[in-house]
């Protein structure tokens, strides 16, 4: 397998986790840091951003929601790209066409990854 690929288990792993640009202003779950609108986070279908109980289906954490947070939305858990960092959902890439560096969830062809500044 090359360096640049995602091994089976890593990307059934990466399946529970969307990378999403903020519309408005959200707060991350682990660290409480406010998102700004114009910021990139993760989201994590699996973990109860409450209780931090991870589950293995969307199912089973709405199920959760209800007997467990009944007055709380039903929602995943949301990170900022620092705390996306350490959990490994997210990997900082360079473009290998401008040299930008920024974060991102997979390497693409024109990308290598390197170590977050």
């Amino acid at each position: 397998m090359q360096d640049n690929q995602v091994s089976p288990a890593e990307s059934e792993r990466l399946q529970s986790i969307i990378s999403l640009l903020g519309i408005g202003e959200v707060v991350c779950d682990k660290c409480g840091r406010t998102i700004k609108h114009q910021d990139r986070y993760c989201y994590s279908i699996h973990e109860c951003p409450t209780c931090s109980t991870v589950f293995d289906s969307l199912t089973e954490l709405h199920s959760h929601f209800s007997q467990q947070h009944p007055r709380d939305v039903s929602r995943g858990a949301r990170y900022c790209v620092e705390c996306s960092l350490k959990a490994g959902f997210l990997k900082m890439v360079r473009s290998k066409k401008t040299a930008e560096v920024f974060p991102a969830t997979c390497v693409l062809r024109d990308e290598e990854e390197t170590e977050a500044a």
